[in-house]
């Protein structure tokens, strides 16, 4: 099962009663950040493997080339 939702929607589900409406913010705001920092990293990391694959493809000569 593939859960979809955002830290902050899932935020949304925590008691924070205990929390001021700024604490709560933060929190949503720290979550938001570090979800957009992970999904830039995972971005840049398929993109770095898409470019070695196409490297590597260019560099490796295929047997048609040589007939």
């Amino acid at each position: 099962m593939n859960n979809n939702q955002s830290i902050a929607e899932l935020l949304k589900n925590v008691n924070t009663a205990y929390l001021t409406d700024a604490e709560k913010y933060e929190a949503i705001a720290r979550a938001e950040r570090a979800e957009y920092i992970v999904a830039s990293v995972a971005s840049a990391i398929k993109a770095v493997k898409n470019l070695v694959i196409k490297i590597k493809s260019a560099l490796v000569s295929s047997p048609a080339q040589h007939a």
